[in-house]
């Protein structure tokens, strides 16, 4: 999974070098330790995550990988879903420039409720808020 998580992180932030995402491989950890929720796609001939997605503080997405060879194939959709069952909301933060991200969670019936900025990141932030589905 953390391989997974480097690749889509550095690749959906471009203005961010590798390293920066090397240096928060421990805040990665932590989230899947403390995770409510976290499922994970394998290939059908595979022990390998292709995508997976945790939830953490009961309704908030952390991270959501999907790996290129199954992007677009409706893999983080049904884990969006799946995470959603049981569940008023959902809400995700996703930089500014992390449009794939933020076009599939609009597509998905996520608006936007605040942006901020991130001096850490030196990005602007937006927070997202989607409804979760019936069990």
């Amino acid at each position: 999974m953390e391989q997974l998580w480097l690749h889509a992180v550095a690749n959906s932030h471009p203005s961010l070098p590798r390293q920066f995402w090397l240096n928060r491989l421990g805040e990665f950890r932590r989230d899947c330790r403390r995770s409510n929720q976290c499922l994970v796609f394998t290939g059908r001939h595979s022990a390998v995550a292709e995508a997976f997605i945790t939830i953490v503080d009961n309704n908030r997405v952390a991270h959501l990988c999907v790996s290129p060879l199954f992007t677009g194939c409706g893999i983080g959709t049904r884990l969006l879903t799946s995470v959603g069952r049981g569940r008023s909301q959902l809400q995700a933060q996703v930089f500014r420039e992390n449009l794939r991200t933020r076009y599939f969670l609009q597509k998905h019936g996520f608006v936007e409720i605040r942006r901020g900025y991130n001096a850490e990141y030196g990005q602007h932030q937006i927070l997202m808020s989607g409804k979760g589905s019936s069990p």
